[in-house]
């Protein structure tokens, strides 16, 4: 079990950094194109850790469960999906803005303010830089889960886990700006400890609830619950739960999307205001 997960783990990593190599090889495009300023970020963090983090977060989760669950029964796969989006998705997410920023934030951002490209489209290219990472995270885990189920056993349809690998990557969206402020205006402490807050909110508080399309944190733990199958808590969803209803699945992901849009623009508007003093 643990070298299949290795192994698909290998193969994401490299589809990772081949697809950014490629973007890397466009030494035709100036920076001023989007391509060019995702190659930039890739190869500012060339030979560092946050390159891999998108690889190791979710390795991580995946035998830190199989070592909990210990091959019991239908457990792994539940397991890993649970911690991963209630618990170390938010936190890996959250890490990822802040190694993304803390150099541009130990220089003042002279870097970013030197370049012949406005610092909205330098934070946008971050930002999609930091969305494929979110999504290589989220198709290791799926991958991982799959592979598991087919060894110990599950209860989660591979097409409902697909449709969550992607509902999570459009729901944890919204959260790249607001880390990506977090960490440039407080730094890395303020960063975590209220990721931890958003997310403990939207998994406690409102995802359960009829309210909980009014707080963006509970977004992707409602829509895992029919897609996954799964409560807040990782135990399976009772037959006559509202909470199978897969109306929810479609407004959820457009509410996030309109929450990614509302902090892109707020991000970009302060980064504006930054840049003139």
């Amino acid at each position: 079990m643990v070298s299949w997960v290795m192994r698909g783990s290998f193969v994401m990593e490299r589809i990772w950094n081949n697809s950014l190599c490629k973007l890397s090889n466009m030494r035709e495009r100036p920076v001023s194109k989007m391509s060019g300023i995702i190659k930039a970020e890739h190869l500012k963090f060339k030979h560092t850790f946050t390159k891999y983090l998108p690889v190791i977060a979710p390795m991580i989760t995946l035998l830190l469960v199989l070592a909990l669950t210990g091959g019991l029964e239908n457990a792994f796969p539940a397991g890993a999906w649970n911690w991963w989006y209630a618990t170390l998705l938010p936190g890996t997410l959250a890490v990822m803005c802040y190694l993304s920023i803390a150099k541009d934030r130990k220089n003042h951002y002279y870097n970013l303010k030197s370049l012949p490209v406005s610092g909205q489209k330098l934070m946008i290219g971050k930002m999609i830089y930091l969305a494929l990472g979110l999504l290589a995270a989220n198709v290791i885990v799926f991958l991982g889960a799959t592979i598991g189920g087919t060894i110990f056993g599950t209860t989660i349809p591979i097409e409902g886990a697909a449709v969550a690998t992607i509902l999570l990557t459009i729901s944890y969206l919204w959260e790249i700006p607001v880390y990506l402020f977090l960490s440039a205006k407080f730094g890395m402490f303020v960063d975590i400890f209220l990721c931890m807050v958003i997310s403990i909110g939207g998994v406690v508080t409102v995802a359960d609830k009829s309210s909980w399309w009014l707080c963006p944190s509970s977004i992707p733990v409602r829509l895992m619950c029919p897609t996954l199958g799964l409560l807040p808590n990782g135990l399976p969803i009772p037959a006559e739960s509202e909470l199978w209803n897969t109306g929810v699945i479609l407004p959820g992901a457009i509410l996030s999307l309109v929450w990614f849009i509302v902090c892109v623009v707020i991000l970009n508007l302060w980064f504006k205001k930054m840049e003139v003093k």
